[in-house]
Protein backbone atom coordinates (compact mmCIF):
# COMPACT_ATOMS: atom_id res chain seq x y z
CA UNK A 1 0.00 0.00 0.00
CA UNK A 2 1.64 3.48 -1.01
CA UNK A 3 1.42 5.86 1.67
CA UNK A 4 0.03 9.47 0.28
CA UNK A 5 1.69 12.43 0.69
CA UNK A 6 0.12 14.41 3.33
CA UNK A 7 1.64 18.04 1.65
CA UNK A 8 0.01 20.58 0.24
CA UNK A 9 -0.15 20.68 -3.49
CA UNK A 10 1.02 24.74 -4.69
CA UNK A 11 -1.35 26.79 -6.12
CA UNK A 12 1.74 27.60 -8.42
CA UNK A 13 2.13 23.92 -9.84
CA UNK A 14 2.38 25.11 -13.51
CA UNK A 15 4.07 27.91 -13.47
CA UNK A 16 6.88 26.07 -11.28
CA UNK A 17 6.63 23.38 -13.90
CA UNK A 18 7.04 25.63 -16.82
CA UNK A 19 10.48 27.19 -15.20
CA UNK A 20 11.90 24.08 -14.66
CA UNK A 21 10.94 22.85 -18.00
CA UNK A 22 13.51 24.72 -20.41
CA UNK A 23 12.11 23.11 -23.96
CA UNK A 24 8.84 24.64 -22.86
CA UNK A 25 10.09 27.44 -21.76
CA UNK A 26 12.54 28.93 -24.09
CA UNK A 27 14.96 29.99 -20.91
CA UNK A 28 17.16 28.57 -18.20
CA UNK A 29 16.94 30.94 -14.77
CA UNK A 30 19.38 29.75 -12.43
CA UNK A 31 19.07 29.16 -8.59
CA UNK A 32 21.37 32.63 -8.21
CA UNK A 33 18.76 34.47 -10.19
CA UNK A 34 16.07 32.77 -7.95
CA UNK A 35 17.83 33.80 -4.90
CA UNK A 36 18.44 37.09 -6.44
CA UNK A 37 14.58 38.12 -7.26
CA UNK A 38 13.48 36.55 -3.28
CA UNK A 39 16.12 39.42 -2.21
CA UNK A 40 14.93 41.74 -3.84
CA UNK A 41 11.59 41.20 -2.14
CA UNK A 42 12.62 41.00 1.19
CA UNK A 43 12.81 37.02 0.89
CA UNK A 44 15.97 34.96 2.56
CA UNK A 45 16.29 31.96 0.24
CA UNK A 46 19.10 29.23 1.17
CA UNK A 47 20.82 27.47 -1.92
CA UNK A 48 18.64 25.03 -2.56
CA UNK A 49 17.69 23.35 -5.76
CA UNK A 50 15.50 25.33 -8.34
CA UNK A 51 12.69 23.22 -7.49
CA UNK A 52 12.60 24.21 -3.99
CA UNK A 53 13.66 27.50 -5.10
CA UNK A 54 10.83 28.11 -7.42
CA UNK A 55 7.93 26.96 -4.92
CA UNK A 56 9.65 28.63 -2.13
CA UNK A 57 9.52 31.83 -3.71
CA UNK A 58 6.64 32.19 -5.39
CA UNK A 59 4.74 30.94 -2.27
CA UNK A 60 6.78 32.76 0.38
CA UNK A 61 5.69 35.92 -2.03
CA UNK A 62 2.17 34.77 -2.32
CA UNK A 63 2.23 34.15 1.87
CA UNK A 64 4.04 38.14 2.18
CA UNK A 65 1.52 39.98 -0.29
CA UNK A 66 4.23 40.63 -2.50
CA UNK A 67 4.01 38.20 -5.84
CA UNK A 68 3.13 41.30 -7.91
CA UNK A 69 6.73 42.62 -7.19
CA UNK A 70 8.10 39.37 -7.66
CA UNK A 71 6.44 38.58 -11.05
CA UNK A 72 6.94 42.14 -12.35
CA UNK A 73 11.18 41.03 -11.35
CA UNK A 74 10.19 37.54 -12.80
CA UNK A 75 8.84 39.14 -16.28
CA UNK A 76 11.77 41.42 -16.45
CA UNK A 77 14.18 38.73 -16.21
CA UNK A 78 12.49 37.05 -18.96
CA UNK A 79 12.13 40.14 -21.43
CA UNK A 80 15.75 40.61 -20.54
CA UNK A 81 16.21 36.98 -21.93
CA UNK A 82 14.05 37.77 -25.11
CA UNK A 83 16.00 40.96 -26.15
CA UNK A 84 19.48 38.79 -25.89
CA UNK A 85 17.52 35.79 -27.92
CA UNK A 86 16.56 38.95 -30.72
CA UNK A 87 20.19 40.48 -30.70
CA UNK A 88 21.78 37.14 -31.45
CA UNK A 89 19.43 36.52 -33.64
CA UNK A 90 21.50 39.81 -35.49
CA UNK A 91 24.77 38.42 -34.72
CA UNK A 92 23.68 35.11 -36.18
CA UNK A 93 21.62 34.65 -38.82
CA UNK A 94 21.54 31.24 -39.40
CA UNK A 95 20.48 30.67 -35.89
CA UNK A 96 17.86 33.16 -36.16
CA UNK A 97 15.18 30.40 -36.49
CA UNK A 98 16.03 29.04 -32.97
CA UNK A 99 16.40 31.54 -31.66
CA UNK A 100 12.96 33.08 -32.64
CA UNK A 101 11.61 29.86 -31.03
CA UNK A 102 12.83 30.34 -27.71
CA UNK A 103 11.84 33.77 -27.84
CA UNK A 104 8.27 33.08 -28.23
CA UNK A 105 8.31 30.24 -25.97
CA UNK A 106 9.79 33.10 -23.56
CA UNK A 107 7.26 35.30 -23.72
CA UNK A 108 4.31 32.37 -23.57
CA UNK A 109 6.02 31.79 -20.43
CA UNK A 110 5.85 35.25 -19.51
CA UNK A 111 2.15 35.71 -19.98
CA UNK A 112 1.28 32.27 -18.10
CA UNK A 113 3.20 33.91 -15.21
CA UNK A 114 1.19 37.00 -15.21
CA UNK A 115 -2.18 34.43 -15.98
CA UNK A 116 -1.46 32.13 -13.25
CA UNK A 117 -0.02 35.12 -10.68
CA UNK A 118 -3.79 36.17 -11.00
CA UNK A 119 -5.42 33.61 -9.98
CA UNK A 120 -8.27 32.09 -10.32
CA UNK A 121 -11.25 34.36 -9.65
CA UNK A 122 -14.12 32.16 -8.69
CA UNK A 123 -11.91 30.66 -5.79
Amino acid sequence: MRKHSTSMKSKFTSIENQFLNTFFSGLYISANEFISVGAKVGLKLTMNSRELLIKELLNKSDENGTLSQTTALLNTLIQERVARYHALSLDYPSSAGALSRLAQKASSTKSLLSRESQGNPYE
